[in-house]
């Protein structure tokens, strides 16, 4: 549905129904950037699944955010929670609300908060699945085709085009607000894990939401075991509390002590931990996506997902995708599991340490500067 675009001084509010997973809403992090630069007196709100309110509070260009209870629905809270989201959106008037998430109870959201005779327009992707455009003003299409997938980062970028006088841009980072109490928390993690101030370390997360996105555990064992036969820098292991074992079982099978930090990092922390490192390793997943946003550099391995749609932002030569190039491979965002999962097994971790070198060089090593191991040094 094509009509006249906004005008960017008429939008005084507006809101962004985003709400999950945790990628997705870090790669629409640089729109919000963006639009507050364009318009500096912009206010603007976002709607977050609960577990992400807490990260997404953190970015100093949101004003308010506000919780979808998902994981609520069918308990005995969920209503409840949902009429204080009702009221708190119905009490905030918004000329704009965009639907970033393309589902049909997101589109809902994004309609509720334009009821009761308010003005806002409400807009979404023309791509939008589950029927969500009925409730879209606006549509902003995305030009992509099978052979040529569009980044999530640019894709949301494209909500640009809905005003007269905003281009595209190359995405302005995301920066997010920490205290100097957060930055003792992250001090004091990093000490119980046996590194000191300054010290190089390597942030290994070798979880995902689904099996078809993970590294084998005994890849990463195995991995961690050659980075300290060559005197890498030392690593730990992150995760939720739902990945401890995952985390045991990589320390245990590597004969290597390796810290492991599982449900100890707040969400909401985890960026300015990740930060810290010299380099991340991991898979498709939103820790992921938080240590390329914040500069780290990182190596990561790929198989049913499209590096091309989803894959860590920034430059190539800071972020190495590992992905092997087979018929079946990617298999979609969508399939939980594998039968043989190839394209993961074929991802050997002897070319994991081959590609993770040059992105640890210069290794700083007791306060001085050495070469990396040579390539024939490998176990």
């Amino acid at each position: 549905m094509k009509k006249d675009r906004l005008l960017l001084q008429d939008i005084k509010s507006l809101l962004i129904v985003k709400p999950s997973s945790l990628g997705d809403i870090l790669h629409a992090f640089p729109l919000v950037n963006t639009l507050r630069a364009a318009s500096p007196g912009m206010a603007i709100d976002w709607v977050a699944n609960g577990e992400f309110v807490s990260l997404v509070r953190r970015h100093p260009g949101i004003r308010h955010v506000w919780e979808f209870p998902r994981r609520e629905f069918g308990r005995s809270g969920f209503l409840g929670k949902m009429r204080s989201l009702s009221k708190h959106m119905s009490e905030t008037p918004h000329d704009l609300v965009i639907d970033a998430q393309g589902l049909l109870r997101s589109a809902l959201l994004a309609r509720l908060a334009v009821l009761k005779g308010r003005s806002g327009v409400v807009a979404g992707f023309d791509s939008a699945r589950e029927g969500a455009t009925i409730f879209y003003d606006r549509t902003v299409h995305i030009p992509e085709t099978p052979g040529h997938p569009f980044h999530a980062v640019p894709r949301n970028l494209l909500f640009l085009d809905l005003f007269e006088s905003v281009k595209e841009t190359e995405p302005i980072p995301a920066h997010l607000a920490y205290t100097p109490e957060d930055e003792a928390l992250v001090d004091r993690l990093l000490g119980e894990s046996g590194f000191g101030p300054g010290e190089r370390f390597v942030a290994i997360h070798p979880g995902a939401r689904r099996a078809s996105k993970r590294w084998p555990p005994v890849y990463f064992s195995e991995l961690v075991r050659k980075m300290r036969e060559n005197h890498l820098p030392g690593t730990i292991l992150v995760g939720d509390r739902g990945e401890k074992d995952l985390l045991e079982e990589i320390e245990a099978r590597s004969g290597v002590p390796i810290p492991h930090l599982a449900g100890k990092i707040p969400l909401d922390i985890l960026p300015l931990f990740l930060s810290r490192a010299a380099l991340f390793i991991g898979n498709d997943s939103g820790p992921l996506h938080m240590a390329a946003l914040s500069g780290v550099p990182t190596l990561s391995f790929f198989g049913s997902s499209d590096p091309g749609r989803t894959g860590p932002w920034g430059g190539p030569e800071r972020n190495i995708v590992l992905q092997e190039p087979l018929p079946c491979a990617p298999c979609g965002d969508f399939k939980k599991s594998c039968s043989h999962m190839t394209c993961q097994i074929s991802l050997t971790p002897s070319l994991a340490l081959a590609r993770l070198r040059p992105l640890l060089e210069p290794v700083s090593v007791s306060g001085g500067l050495r070469d990396l191991p040579d390539a024939s040094d490998e176990s």
